[in-house]
């Protein structure tokens, strides 16, 4: 294995693959919660048995959320973009035979 390709596979391929991963595992995660925060806020209104400070907190929860989810998605994308930066390379090298 020429050193050039094991260098694009250590330090931009297999990066960005696992971020990539972990980024999609964590996005599921706090995806199901915020959709959970959503219901709870939901439920909520429906009773209108609640003060607005109760009702204005898990409303800033779901907005937390949302940002975890919106970070996860983004962190997935830099992280393809790596992976992919590092497959083009090694599609177009040439190699010296």
């Amino acid at each position: 294995m020429n050193a050039r390709i094991a260098t694009l596979l250590i330090t931009l391929v297999f990066p960005g693959l696992a971020v990539v991963g972990v980024s999609l595992y964590w996005f599921n995660l706090d995806y199901a919660a915020l959709i959970k925060a959503e219901r709870y806020v939901q439920n909520l209104v429906e009773v209108g048995k609640v003060n607005d400070r109760k009702l204005e907190s898990a409303d800033h929860r779901t907005y937390i959320h949302r940002i975890n989810v919106f970070a996860d998605g983004t962190w997935g994308l830099l992280g393809g973009v790596i992976a992919a930066l590092g497959i083009h390379r090694l599609v177009t090298i040439k190699e010296n035979s």
